[in-house]
């Protein structure tokens, strides 16, 4: 009897981000979490514009190859090439994810 192993194809995920950091957003990458694994949001290249930052307030869908889990680090660069981490952000349970800082200026989320 021969067995063989099916090929491990990652699937298309996306949910949608919405800008509550107070600064505008030029692009964002996801990584499970707590790895270094980054990938760009795949931006449909039908929609990508010359300068397509996400204003504050704003939204924008993500979309990525999700992995085995459901815990991703999403990782934001603003305009003015700053970045920001929020850890572990649930993709498999949320559609919607509010990334923000807190009153200590350390980056949180909701996500429903």
């Amino acid at each position: 009897m021969t067995l063989l192993a099916a090929p491990a194809f990652a699937d298309d995920w996306d949910f949608v981000l919405i800008n509550g950091s107070g600064k505008p957003i030029k692009t964002v990458e996801l990584a499970p979490a707590g790895t270094a694994t980054w990938q760009p949001n795949k931006v449909d290249p039908e929609f990508k514009k010359e300068d397509a930052t996400t204003k504050v307030g704003g939204r924008m869908t993500v979309h990525f190859d999700k992995g085995p889990g459901c815990r991703y680090d999403v990782k934001a660069t603003f305009a003015d090439g700053a970045t920001s981490t929020w850890s572990a952000i649930n993709v498999c349970d949320n559609a919607y994810v509010t990334i923000r800082y807190n009153a200590a200026g350390t980056p949180t989320f909701t996500a429903n």
